[in-house]
């Protein structure tokens, strides 16, 4: 009887743990103001030219490319995440076919961390999500190269298969 009563005790404790867990979690995440300061404190850490959009919590970051000449890094916030992309391709430029469709799968594996997929309008994009609560300015610089690295890269091998 009294290992019954322990066994029902823990179930008890951990599912009281469990339901309290995402409450503290919730209470340690940033609002999208806290956020939006925190990033534009780290991008100016990070000296760059980054350039405000109408949005309080989107900014622009241009870079020249080697295949991609204009490279323009979004850095965008909602809560405590954040989104770093780059729009590679608009949808009306890109082929579909199976052989295209493989390199950008083959090239969503081989990239560390990077996303390379299409966004809601249909546009190639390349992105990085992450948590402002814990970033710092190393992580945010680390986060912008992989984007417009990668972006560049992708970029240049698909070039000759897109669409005018």
């Amino acid at each position: 009887m009294d290992r019954l009563h322990s066994a029902r005790t823990a179930r008890l404790w951990l599912l009281l743990l469990l339901l309290l867990l995402p409450m503290g979690a919730r209470a340690t995440s940033l609002n999208t103001d806290d956020s939006a300061a925190k990033v534009v404190n780290l991008m100016r850490a990070d000296s760059y030219n980054y350039l405000s959009t109408k949005s309080p919590t989107v900014w622009m970051i241009p870079f020249n490319g080697d295949h991609l000449k204009n490279i323009k890094v979004v850095v965008t916030v909602k809560d405590s995440t954040m989104v770093v992309f780059v729009t590679v391709v608009e949808n009306q430029h890109l082929p579909v076919t199976t052989d295209f469709m493989r390199t950008l799968l083959v090239q969503n594996h081989e990239l560390d961390r990077v996303k390379v997929g299409y966004d809601r309008e249909g546009d190639l994009s390349v992105r990085v999500d992450g948590s402002v609560r814990i970033m710092d300015a190393a992580e945010l610089r680390e986060i912008v190269n992989q984007v417009r690295n990668a972006s560049d890269e992708i970029y240049g091998m698909i070039e000759p298969s897109l669409l005018q």
